[in-house]
């Protein structure tokens, strides 16, 4: 196959409005840098080969180019993957693949509302290359169950984050604001399912951990990605109470995303004229993302009521999202209260959740 796409990127883009009745002055305001057009192309060739009954191998070859301010990236991404079927019923199954993206992932790392943007590849800023291995085995037993075991090791480079006091919400080059550096990540994944009967479902459990290192950053030393998840776990039960009525659930847990705190603030205070009206607060920051937010998890559940004639299917669901209304974290903040035990103001952390219950109701009818 191929493909190409004509981008427009729009970096840096926000807008500044306010607005009050009893000032004359208001703003409303759009900042954004110039926009960036660029080319990507990429043509793919793979195919499956039976050395014999009991191996098998999918090989192909990714190729693929990105043409931006004058500047032309290209790459050959080979793909390798094999599965081994022994007697037993058990397979083995090995893969190895190398990867290039020309759009960066750049996220803020600190307290506030979370902002991930979507920044493209320049002539300053180059494309990120990855490679990744895994190494597999699955069993099944009969047609009704199966269980496997999956660990998987990925490096990757030229990634992107912020230079340290550096953020979204200012002006210049977003490209003289970032820096760049590497990552990994690695894991092992279990996985059980049950695929028939009245009760069915699956398990799945994923430990895992994804770094990053920059030499600007963290005094040089690695640290968790925003994203590193290193819990996570899903289970999923179908049951058919009746001929007519079904019944599923899910239930999901991840640890909670790596943040960065400071570890102490002091008042710094500029006074030539003894005023004391010039101070601001400064922070410490020691190790980079060295804060994890509250874990995630929820509960979903819903019932379906079939009814079949013989012209029409008419059905009726009802369930829930987040059943027991868990307030997940979505982003912390500072905040100021009064604690009547010291008889003081203190600077206190705060959480802020969207997505209470939701109760949901659908109909459908077919014919």
């Amino acid at each position: 196959g191929i493909n190409g796409i004509a981008h427009k990127f729009n970096p840096g883009k926000f807008e500044l409005k306010q607005s009050n009745p009893n000032l004359a002055t208001s703003i409303d305001q759009v900042i954004k840098q110039d926009s960036i057009h660029a080319q990507e192309i990429a043509a793919y060739i793979e195919d499956d080969f039976v050395i014999f009954d009991k191996l098998k191998i999918n090989a192909g070859l990714h190729a693929s180019a990105f043409l931006v301010q004058d500047k032309n990236y290209a790459s050959l991404q080979p793909r390798l993957s094999t599965r081994y079927l022994f007697d037993s019923g058990v397979a083995l199954k090995a893969s190895f693949a190398t990867m290039r993206q020309y759009i960066h992932l750049l996220s803020n790392e600190g307290i506030g509302l979370p902002t991930d943007l979507w920044l493209p590849s320049t002539a300053k800023v180059e494309p990120q290359d990855s490679w990744q291995a895994a190494l597999g085995v699955a069993k099944t037993f009969g047609d009704n169950y199966e269980i496997s075991v999956e660990s998987y090791y990925k490096e990757m480079k030229n990634l992107i984050s912020y230079k340290e006091g550096s953020g979204l919400f200012e002006f210049g080059d977003w490209q003289e604001r970032v820096t760049r550096g590497d990552g990994d990540a690695y894991g092992i994944e279990l996985f059980i399912q049950k695929k028939k009967g009245r009760l069915n479902g699956w398990v799945g459990y994923t430990l895992s951990k994804s770094n990053r290192q920059f030499e600007e950053l963290n005094f040089g030393n690695k640290f968790a990605y925003t994203y590193d998840r290193r819990h996570d776990f899903s289970l999923v039960v179908n049951y058919k109470i009746s001929d007519r009525i079904d019944f599923g659930g899910t239930w999901v847990y991840g640890t909670g995303n790596a943040i960065t705190l400071a570890n102490s603030n002091y008042i710094s205070i500029y006074d030539p004229g003894g005023s004391f009206n010039n101070f601001s607060e400064v922070s410490f920051f020691g190790q980079r993302n060295n804060f994890r937010m509250r874990s995630y998890h929820r509960l979903d559940v819903g019932f379906t009521f079939t009814k079949e004639k013989a012209k029409h299917t008419r059905k009726w669901s009802i369930g829930a999202y987040n059943t027991y209304n868990r307030k997940n974290p979505f982003f912390l903040f500072t905040d100021v209260d009064f604690n009547p035990e010291t008889q003081k103001y203190e600077t206190v952390l705060k959480q802020s959740s969207l997505f209470p219950i939701i109760p949901y109701f659908a109909y459908s009818f077919k014919f």
